[in-house]
C-alpha cells in the first residue's frame, strides 16, 4: 500500500488507534527537491521529448535559474518551445534568460 501527503502521518491526527499505530510502524520517505544533475537530466529529457535539441550551458542556465519542480521544469521547456516556434529561432541562453525573467515577473502565461 502507497500513502502520498504533504504531511507525516504523526501529523495527521487520527483518532483511531488501531490505525494510529499502524501509520507510525509504516516507513516513510521524504522526496526531496531535485538536485542539479537530476533537474539538468529531466530539462534535457524535455526538451529530446520535444525532438529539440539544446546546448548543455541553456540547460545549466535554467538548473541555476528556475524553481526546483518538475512542473517548472515542464513549463519553461514548453514555452521555450513555443516561443522559438512563433520566432522561428534556436532557443539560446539569451532566449532562456527572457523566459525566466518574465516567469519572475509573474507575467500569467509568460507572454514575452
Amino acid at each position: 500500500l502507497l500513502l502520498t501527503a504533504r504531511r507525516f502521518p504523526s501529523a495527521w491526527g487520527v483518532g483511531l488507534p488501531d490505525l494510529a499505530s499502524r501509520l507510525k510502524a509504516a516507513a516513510t520517505v521524504e522526496i526531496h527537491e531535485p538536485d542539479d544533475l537530476l533537474l539538468a537530466g529531466v530539462i534535457t529529457k524535455l526538451f529530446a521529448d520535444r525532438q529539440i535539441e539544446v546546448e548543455p550551458h541553456v540547460v545549466q542556465y535554467l538548473v541555476r535559474r528556475i524553481e526546483r519542480s518538475l512542473a517548472t521544469a515542464m513549463r519553461v521547456v514548453e514555452r521555450l518551445d513555443r516561443t522559438a516556434l512563433e520566432r522561428k529561432t534556436p532557443i539560446t541562453r539569451a532566449l532562456a534568460a527572457e523566459t525566466v525573467s518574465a516567469m519572475d515577473e509573474g507575467q500569467g502565461e509568460f507572454e514575452i
